[in-house]
């Protein structure tokens, strides 16, 4: 399970809006300055996400929950998205090089593969269930007095 922590931005009957951070996997080893993909990530500002989940209870805005996702999901996701546009490029390219065999419409054909893939990935995205659940509460937030 990989896991992860939201901060609650409102909550609804049945349904909660979470905010997080995107985090870098880089800028923690000893190399520090010297990696460029470290002094690319320290330049970047944090994107910050949304996501809204189906919940059973209130949270108060500011509490954070430990959200979590299964390898398995994250993974046939990732696959989803990723390999879709590339599978759609690759195609796209091959036929367009057997019906003209001429590089601009081979290039064309690729995009367009490209465009339809990603198209196909969006959709079938959509219909897929919420695999992202809630763990736990790890704080409700405190007032300043």
């Amino acid at each position: 399970m990989i896991e992860a922590i939201g901060t609650v931005v409102r909550c609804e009957t049945g349904k909660v809006w979470l905010s997080w951070q995107s985090q870098s996997a880089c800028g923690h080893c000893e190399q520090g300055d010297e990696c460029g993909t470290g002094v690319v990530a320290k330049a970047l500002k944090p994107k910050q996400n949304t996501l809204a989940l189906p919940c059973d209870r209130q949270y108060p805005p500011g509490t954070q929950l430990r959200l979590g996702i299964a390898e398995s999901d994250l993974l046939s996701a990732s696959a989803l998205v990723y390999l879709s546009p590339l599978v759609g490029l690759l195609s796209g390219a091959a036929l367009g090089q057997a019906l003209s065999g001429q590089e601009g419409w081979t290039i064309l054909a690729a995009l367009a593969g490209a465009a339809v893939g990603s198209g196909w990935a969006r959709k079938r995205a959509r219909n897929r269930p919420q695999q992202i659940t809630i763990l736990g509460v790890l704080g409700v937030p405190v007032g300043n007095t």
